[in-house]
C-alpha cells in the first residue's frame, strides 16, 4: 500500500483520519491509541509475518530509554553506558543482521572458496529509518534531551505511519511534545487543507514525474547492465541525468507526502530536502539532500568522531596535512562508507560513500585554502579576496552537479561493474561515437521529461517555499531564507490555488492507472 496507490488515498487514508478525530473526541489518549493500531495495521499490510520486528524494537526501546533516563537522573552514569550499550548493540546488531549478513556471507564465500548458505532473508520493510530513530532516542535519553514519555506517546512516535518507512528521521524533541498540545486531535481544516496540498505536490513529482523517468530508464539501464559495450558518451550522461532527476523527484516527492499526510494529523515533521539540486558545493548538498539522515550522521557519528581527533590534533599540535587528513578526512572517511552502506549493502554503495569523502575532503580543503587567503589579507592588512562572481558560482553550480551525477551511478549500480561501466562511458573511456541504444531509448518524451524536470528543479519554489505562509514543517524557520528561487510564489486558498492543486492531484491520480509505482528508498 503506497502513499502513490488507490487502496492507501481512497480507503486507509480516509478511514485513518475519520477514526483518529472520531476517537479523539472522547480523549487525546484515545485517539493517539487509534492512530498507532492504524499505523501498525499499516505496517501489517506489507508483511504481516515482520510486525513483531517492528514491536519488538518498539518495546525494548522503550524500556532500555526509560532505564538510562532513570539512571541519569540519580546520577548513575556507569549505568547509563551499560544500557546505551545494550541499546545500541541489539538495535544495530538487528540492522546488520538482516541488512548485510547475506552480502557479508557471499564475498567470504568468494574470497574463502566456502559455501556457507543463511538462506534468503527478508529485509524487513523501514527498517534502516525506525533504527534510527530509535538510536537517536537512546543517545538523546543519555544526553539527557529527551524526557520520560508514556508508552502509548512512545509507541506512536515510533510507529506514526507517514513517517515509518521512509522517514523524515524524526527526534523525540521534535514531535512528542506536540502529543500534549491542546488542540492535537482537534480537527482543524487548516490542517487538513495544507496537509492535502503538500501531498499532492508530493505525489505529482512522485507519479508524474519520477515514475515517469523510471519507465524510460529502467530498461535502458537493464540493457546497459547486460551489455557494458552497448554504453558510449551520450548513453552514459542519459541515465545519469535521468536516474538524478528520478530519484530526486521520487524521494522529495514520497517526503512531501509524509509532511503532508502528518499535517492532516496536525502533526509536524521535519523538512527532509531543500532542494539540493541547487547547491553550489557538494557540503551544501548534503546539508540539503536527505536532510535528516545527514543530520543524525552529523550529530551521533561524524561529530562523536571529529571532536576527540581534532582534539588529538591540537594536543600534538600537528599542522597542515596532518591536521587535515585525521580532524577531517578520517571522520569524513568513515562517515561517509556508512553512509553509503547504509543505503544497501552492496560494493556500489560502497564506492557511492568513499567517492562521496573525497568529494567533501576536497570541498574542505578548498575551503581552508580560502579561509587562509582571507586571513593572510587581514594579517598583511590588503583587501579581502573578492566574492565569486557570476561565472565563478555558475562553474562552481556545475562541478557540484556533475559530482553528484556521477556519484549517483554508483548509488543506481546493480553490482560495482554496472557503476564502473557507466562512469567510464560518462567520461568517453567507451567512445564518443554512434550508440544504437542511446538512438532507441532518446525519445522525444525522456527530453521533454527531464527538461521540465530540470527547469521545475532550477528556477521554481520547492514545497516548502510554495507553502511558507503556512509553516510546512516544524524546523521552516531555520530553512526560509536559504536557496530562495528565482521564480517566486506561494499557494493561497484563493481559486488560483484551487485550480493549481485540483490539477496536480486529478493528472496524478490518472497516472496512478498506469501500474503500480516502485519507491525506491522501500529497499532502505
Amino acid at each position: 500500500m503506497l502513499f502513490s496507490s488507490y487502496p492507501f488515498i481512497f480507503g486507509f487514508l480516509p478511514i485513518a483520519l475519520v477514526l483518529f478525530y472520531l476517537a479523539s473526541r472522547f480523549s487525546g489518549k484515545a485517539g493517539m491509541s487509534v492512530l498507532t493500531l492504524m499505523s501498525l495495521g499499516f505496517y501489517t499490510y506489507w508483511y504481516p509475518e515482520q510486525l513483531w520486528i517492528l514491536l519488538f524494537s518498539i518495546v525494548f526501546n522503550y524500556i532500555l530509554g526509560n532505564w538510562i533516563q532513570r539512571d541519569r537522573e540519580h546520577q548513575r552514569p556507569g549505568r547509563v553506558k551499560l544500557w546505551l550499550a545494550i541499546g545500541l548493540t541489539v538495535d544495530i546488531g538487528m540492522l546488520a543482521y538482516f541488512k548485510y549478513t547475506m552480502f557479508a556471507v557471499e564475498n567470504i564465500n568468494a574470497l574463502a572458496g566456502t559455501s556457507w548458505d543463511v538462506g534468503h532473508i527478508i529485509l524487513p520493510l523501514g527498517i534502516s529509518f525506525f533504527t534510527f530513530q530509535k538510536i537517536a532516542w537512546l543517545i538523546d535519553s543519555a544526553w539527557g534531551v529527551a524526557k520520560k514519555t508514556s508508552f502509548l506517546e512512545f509507541s506512536l512516535f515510533a510507529a506514526f505511519f507517514p513517517q515509518l518507512i521512509a522517514g523524515p528521521i524524526v527526534h523525540y524533541k521534535e514531535v512528542i511534545p506536540q502529543f500534549h498540545h491542546k488542540l492535537f486531535g482537534s480537527l482543524i481544516w487548516r490542517n487538513l487543507m495544507v496537509g492535502l496540498v503538500i501531498f499532492a505536490i508530493g505525489l505529482f513529482k512522485k507519479v508524474v514525474i519520477a515514475d515517469s523517468i523510471a519507465g524510460y530508464l529502467n530498461p535502458m539501464y537493464e540493457i546497459a547492465a547486460a551489455n557494458h559495450g552497448a554504453i558510449d558518451f551520450r548513453t552514459g550522461w542519459l541515465i545519469a541525468i535521468s536516474f538524478t532527476l528520478q530519484v530526486y523527484f521520487d524521494f522529495s516527492g514520497y517526503s512531501d507526502m509524509a509532511i503532508g499526510l502528518a499535517r492532516m494529523f496536525g502533526i509536524l515533521l521535519p523538512l527532509n530536502f531543500h532542494s539540493p539540486l541547487r547547491a553550489a558545493s557538494i557540503i551544501d548538498y548534503w546539508r540539503r539532500w536527505h536532510m535528516t539522515l545527514q543530520r543524525f550522521i552529523v550529530s551521533y557519528l561524524f561529530q562523536p568522531l571529529s571532536v576527540p581527533l581534532n582534539r588529538f590534533v591540537a594536543n600534538r599540535n600537528l599542522e597542515d596535512w596532518a591536521a587535515f587528513g585525521i580532524g577531517i578526512m578520517l571522520p569524513s572517511f568513515i562517515t561517509f562508507f556508512i553512509l553509503g552502506v547504509w543505503h544497501g549493502a552492496g560494493w556500489g554503495f560502497v564506492a557511492y560513500g568513499l567517492l562521496n569523502a573525497v568529494y567533501v575532503s576536497v570541498n574542505e580543503l578548498w575551503r581552508e585554502h580560502k579561509k587562509r587567503q582571507r586571513k593572510r589579507a587581514r594579517k598583511l592588512k590588503l583587501p579581502p579576496p573578492a566574492d565569486p562572481g557570476f561565472g565563478e558560482r555558475a562553474f562552481y553550480h556545475v562541478l557540484t552537479l556533475t559530482c553528484v551525477l556521477v556519484g549517483n551511478m554508483f548509488f543506481r549500480a546493480v553490482t560495482l561493474g554496472d557503476g564502473l561501466a557507466i562512469f567510464s562511458a560518462m567520461f568517453g573511456l567507451n567512445g564518443f561515437g554512434h550508440a544504437a541504444m542511446f538512438d532507441e531509448y532518446a525519445a522525444p518524451m525522456l527530453f521533454a521529461l527531464l527538461v521540465i524536470a530540470a527547469a521545475i528543479v532550477a528556477f521554481l519554489p520547492n514545497t516548502q517555499q510554495i507553502m511558507s505562509r503556512f509553516r510546512p514543517a516544524v524546523n521552516w524557520a531555520t530553512w526560509r531564507n536559504e536557496a530562495p528561487a528565482l521564480v517566486r510564489w506561494q499557494w493561497k486558498p484563493n481559486a488560483l490555488g484551487i485550480i493549481y492543486i485540483g490539477f496536480l492531484l486529478a493528472v496524478a491520480l490518472v497516472i496512478i492507472e498506469r501500474g503500480e509505482a516502485v519507491f525506491l528508498y522501500f529497499n532502505f
